[in-house]
């Protein structure tokens, strides 16, 4: 991020992961609050709303009443379990992704919030991974998967007040 994150815990990427950034996606926004939005790309039931793969979504209840770790069954990747690394909202979140059927292996992800003011910002998601399982997945995820988060982006951008949206690839 470019501009100063608010929040109460320290932060580092590399106390997650080591994986290489693979893609980071911006929206920036206006009309929404960091809260507002952090309350839709925080919520696991939203997934459907703007994930073009994402099909089914199951809530694991949160025994600390915190952060709910959740599974979502999608499209070529079947039933993938999404584990909440760290919590912070309105500002950030890291989550991990795996699956029997999930090609990235190391897969890691942080989803931040910037504010610019009181009713606008940048939303960024950057995923992490190195580890690519399957020779077809290998040559296939570097083309589709860039393609795949733009248009789920402009999907989530209209949920957001998204003024902006870029994705940018780095496989």
């Amino acid at each position: 991020m470019t501009g100063v994150i608010k929040g109460d815990v320290p932060f580092s990427i590399k106390d997650y992961t080591s994986a290489g950034l693979r893609l980071e996606s911006c929206i920036r926004y206006q009309g929404k609050s960091a809260e507002d939005v952090f309350d839709i790309m925080g919520d696991p039931e939203r997934i459907t709303d703007w994930y073009l793969l994402a099909k089914q979504v199951k809530i694991h209840e949160s025994p600390t009443g915190g952060a709910q770790n959740f599974n979502v069954e999608f499209t070529f990747f079947g039933d993938v379990f999404e584990e909440i690394l760290h919590w912070d909202p309105p500002n950030r979140y890291v989550y991990a992704a795996r699956g029997n059927e999930f090609p990235m292996r190391d897969y890691v992800a942080c989803i931040e919030l910037e504010e610019a003011s009181a009713m606008s910002g940048i939303m960024r998601w950057q995923i992490y991974s190195d580890v690519i399982e399957g020779e077809h997945f290998q040559r296939i995820l570097p083309v589709i998967l860039p393609v795949i988060n733009e248009v789920s982006m402009h999907k989530l951008s209209d949920l957001i007040g998204g003024v902006e949206c870029t994705v940018e690839s780095f496989f």
